[in-house]
């Protein structure tokens, strides 16, 4: 190899290597502000309601944010979209740092995420437009794969120490300085590439406005609408129809002009198309981890963020332990295998908690979350396979822009269907235990008895004695619905994940990978 063609391939290595340190963080500090929005709210001075936007206007400026991704790397160029994205990330999240109100909050967490969520996607870019399939693309896509899987099981340890450092305001400084070191490193990649400043005209704008608005606003609907009643609230219902409405007209625009910032085409490939579709359904099976057992172990057990970490732990040890067993099936053999597979274990792990009880504790979901881990492994590196197969110049910013905002979208979702269900499975299971807790039942009679029994040794008068025996009764039925219904959340997700298992299989072999003979270059929009 000549020092002409060495030295662009060490470029693009550099470059590739620093935009995985930035997925890292993207992937992962996120989640982290999820599990510690209690500290944040409390830091704030607001409400559970009114902090739940913290989070809402950072996915919509993620939204937002990928698809204009693809128009700085095709007008600025590779590095300058890399300095871009990481200064902008890194100056919304010291904003976020030092908010002293909800309103500055969430202006600076629109912001976080409008670069924030560029971070995954630029990677996603550089490995497509940097290596060629069967010369390093695989173990490019294996290496996004994996470091935007490992978010879940770091997040409550990342919360967790950054907390523990400087209070609720280390999660978001910490990322001001991550910003800062990413586009600092980025100053020395690509530095002669300076991209096409005539394509700021030539960008598809209206159909950018018209995404961004749709999806935006479906997104506060999936967001906001079990907390707000749905379409109790007529701003929800105003939002779920202007997102609808400019979403049609979006894709009334995508499908007439000439160069549409998303070229719908890429759905018409079966090893695309479905494999978004598993991506959807795979998101939701990953709640078990994000939403499921840490609100169980929250409600229940008075779990803290500090004390979820080593359970979540457990999950990313596993994800990275199996990531070579998933590589080598991903690339010797039949890619559906890792990905049924994968979506078996997220099955399995879920079907383990269907018996679950009030007094489970951390020990209870150490082989539920491990396999849970090894299952995310093998799904996410096989999917990465059939997310870029056949890929080209044109189409590829078009996958990557659905493959993230996709992302986005499963994980809003499947967190609204999971909070529904357990809301509305512990008002059926509450009404059916307060219906057999009567004083005509031998064993709510006993279980009085005991607990009256033992306040009673404490107060000495009798009547504070069974009043107390009482609240603690109702304390306990509580506590049963609530395991019920997080039962319930399981049950359905191993329903999900088996059904996922067998549709793997409607899509098409893949052949082994060859070298491409494209030429390298910059995607443009």
């Amino acid at each position: 190899m000549t020092s002409s063609t060495a030295s662009p391939a060490r470029d693009a290595m550099r470059a590739v290597a620093i935009s995985t340190f930035g997925t890292i963080v993207a992937a992962t500090m996120p989640l982290a502000v999820i599990l510690s929005i209690g500290d944040v709210a409390g830091g704030l001075s607001v409400g559970a309601d009114e902090a739940s936007w913290i989070t809402t206007l950072y996915n919509v400026g993620a939204i937002v944010g990928v698809p204009m991704t693809v128009g700085f790397v095709g007008m600025f160029g590779r590095g300058r979209a890399m300095r871009i994205v990481g200064l902008g990330f890194a100056v919304a999240s010291f904003a976020a740092g030092i908010a002293h109100s909800l309103e500055w909050m969430v202006i600076a967490r629109f912001v976080q995420g409008f670069f924030g969520g560029s971070l995954p996607l630029l990677m996603m870019l550089l490995v497509l437009t940097s290596m060629r399939p069967g010369q390093g693309q695989l173990e490019g896509m294996t290496a996004f794969a994996i470091v935007t899987t490992l978010g879940v099981g770091l997040s409550a340890g990342a919360a967790s120490g950054l907390i523990a450092l400087g209070g609720w305001r280390m999660l978001f400084l910490s990322q001001a300085v991550v910003g800062l070191v990413y586009w600092f490193a980025a100053r020395f990649v690509f530095r002669e590439e300076r991209g096409k400043r005539e394509l700021v005209k030539g960008f598809d704008w209206q159909g950018f406005v018209l995404l961004s608005l749709g999806a935006g606003l479906l997104l506060v609907v999936l967001a906001e609408g079990e907390r707000r009643f749905w379409l109790e609230k007529w701003w929800i219902a105003a939002c779920l129809a202007c997102g609808t409405l400019c979403m049609v007209f979006a894709l009334r625009h995508l499908v007439s002009t000439p160069r549409p910032v998303v070229l719908l085409d890429v759905f018409r490939k079966p090893t695309f198309s479905i494999t978004i579709g598993l991506q959807l359904l795979f998101r939701f099976g990953t709640l078990l981890a994000v939403f499921i057992t840490p609100q169980f172990l929250s409600r229940l057990q008075a779990f803290r963020v500090e004390q979820l970490a080593t359970a979540m732990l457990v999950m990313a040890l596993a994800t990275i332990g199996v990531t070579p067993l998933a590589y080598a099936i991903t690339r010797d053999h039949d890619p559906r295998i890792a990905l049924s597979g994968g979506l078996a274990l997220l099955a399995l792990a879920a079907a383990l908690c269907l018996q679950l009880a009030p007094d489970w504790a951390m020990s209870e979901f150490v082989v539920p979350l491990a396999l849970a881990g090894a299952g995310q492994a093998l799904f996410s590196t096989a999917t990465m396979r059939y997310a870029v197969h056949g890929a080209t110049l044109q189409d590829g910013p078009s996958r990557g822009i659905v493959f993230n905002v996709a992302r986005t979208f499963a994980l809003v979702g499947g967190l609204a269907v999971a909070s529904h269900v357990v809301i509305e499975r512990e008002k059926f299971h509450s009404a059916h235990l307060v219906e057999s807790l009567t004083t005509f039942e031998p064993l709510t009679v006993e279980r009085a008895r005991v607990l009256a029994g033992t306040f009673g040794s404490m107060l000495s008068d009798g009547a504070s004695a069974q009043r107390a025996a009482s609240a603690g009764l109702a304390q306990l039925q509580t506590k049963q619905a609530f395991a019920l219904a997080f039962g319930d959340a399981f049950f359905i997700t191993a329903i999900v994940m088996l059904l996922a298992a067998v549709l793997v299989w409607a899509l098409p072999a893949l052949p082994r990978s060859t070298v491409s003979p494209l030429p390298l270059q910059v995607p443009s929009r």
